[in-house]
């Protein structure tokens, strides 16, 4: 096996292959878009930053005698702030038909409705109140929801204090001790004080952290289906050009052309994910936590040639299902595409229904980008990924020989006519 052929391969087909402005916007162009979209629509600027809910009020509780009333809560919900942020921008109406007309029209995000006697019923029994929560998406009705419920839930435990307080002053000290009544008070209005507080792995704290994490999925994605597409178009182009007759009729062997092949996919795909994680970290502001100094680091790269291998091997048997080179690379973009958001590797297992998370479970490219974050991204050391790594591994060099005895008989055959 000479060093000086299979580089001449290796030459050869990258020139020819960036050379070409489709392959190039396929392997280069398309994960950077979608790099690109992702960082700033899903994951926008400012978006762990609280937002501001645009709120319709009718307020039917204005001439209360008693220490609440429903101006109160008007009140306390124009000035609710988080980190600085206002939360809600208030709007009166005077008509109920009006306001759940904005919020059918998306003019508003939610509607409250206070009737009459709120602020009476909230200081001697209960209260109630209507909201109208908009459903312009899943997404933001989740929010919206969510931000309603924690300042009625805030709302309520002001106001339980605050009667705690006024029933506080009718109860003598000298016959009972105030502090066990204030705690039962405090327990019967709200047995269970919870407090929750968000923990984040190191690596997913910031919106930079997340572009990082989509930015290991682009790089997933573009090496399924660029990696299916070199491996299945490899010796489809040489004999669609005419040249592997004469490639084959030369001193070269089969195996030399085979590995220049092989070398030249690693190589395309090295390339592509050095530009993807470039432009995710200086255009899209990524931040990868990776130290050349932690050897468990040393296993993100690895994975990264375990998948070209992967890649290029199941790309060679495809090319047993294609008779030319744009049915191989139609196949195989489209087959990689899917497989990217069907195996978990771009959008999170978490998020498909049970029966869906069979393939990203049992996907041996799932298990080499699951090593990656679980080592990047939540600090996992070698034994927690060993099982991964050895899965990915070991099919990787299974499928890689298949592909290799492939192209073999592809060659013997093609040899024979």
């Amino acid at each position: 096996m000479k060093a000086s052929v299979i580089k001449a391969f290796v030459v050869k087909d990258l020139k020819e292959t960036f050379r070409d402005k489709v392959a190039v916007f396929w392997m280069i162009a398309w994960p950077l878009i979608w790099l690109l979209l992702t960082a700033y629509i899903f994951i926008t600027p400012g978006a762990d930053q609280p937002k501001t809910m645009n709120i319709g009020i009718i307020n039917r509780d204005v001439s209360s005698s008693s220490p609440f009333s429903g101006l109160i809560l008007v009140r306390a919900l124009k000035e609710a702030e988080y980190k600085g942020v206002k939360l809600f921008n208030v709007k009166t109406y005077e008509s109920e038909d009006l306001l759940l007309e904005d919020i059918k029209k998306g003019r508003i995000d939610a509607g409250i409705i206070i009737p009459e006697n709120f602020g009476e019923n909230i200081t001697f029994s209960q209260t109630s109140l209507e909201i109208y929560v908009g459903m312009k998406s899943m997404q933001s009705a989740q929010i919206n929801r969510y931000m309603l419920e924690r300042f009625i839930e805030e709302f309520n435990r002001v106001v339980s204090e605050e009667k705690i307080a006024w029933a506080m002053k009718f109860i003598p000290e000298e016959y009972v001790d105030p502090d066990i009544v204030k705690g039962f008070l405090r327990g019967l209005a709200r047995p269970i004080n919870t407090t929750f507080t968000e923990v984040l792995p190191e690596a997913l704290i910031s919106r930079e952290a997340w572009i990082g994490w989509y930015t290991i999925g682009a790089i997933g994605m573009t090496m399924l289906y660029s990696g299916l597409n070199i491996g299945s178009t490899a010796l489809l182009e040489e004999r669609q050009k005419g040249c592997l007759h004469k490639i084959l009729a030369s001193p070269i062997t089969p195996f030399e052309l085979i590995f220049g092949k092989i070398l030249f996919g690693i190589l395309s795909l090295s390339i592509i994910s050095a530009v993807i994680v470039a432009f995710g970290v200086f255009v899209c502001g990524a931040k990868i936590y990776w130290s050349p100094l932690r050897i468990e680091h040393w296993i993100a790269p690895i994975m990264l040639l375990v998948l070209a291998l992967l890649t290029l091997g199941t790309g060679s048997i495809l090319s047993l299902m294609v008779k030319s080179v744009r049915g191989a690379s139609s196949l195989s973009t489209s087959l990689g595409l899917m497989l990217a958001f069907l195996t978990g590797i771009w959008f999170p297992r978490e998020w498909f229904p049970e029966w869906m998370r069979i393939l990203a479970d049992y996907s041996p490219a799932t298990w080499a980008v699951d090593a990656i974050r679980k080592v990047i991204v939540f600090e996992a050391g070698l034994t927690e990924v060993a099982h991964h790594i050895i899965g990915a591994t070991s099919a990787a060099l299974a499928v890689l020989a298949i592909g290799v005895a492939i192209y073999r008989r592809m060659l013997r055959k093609y040899l024979e006519r």
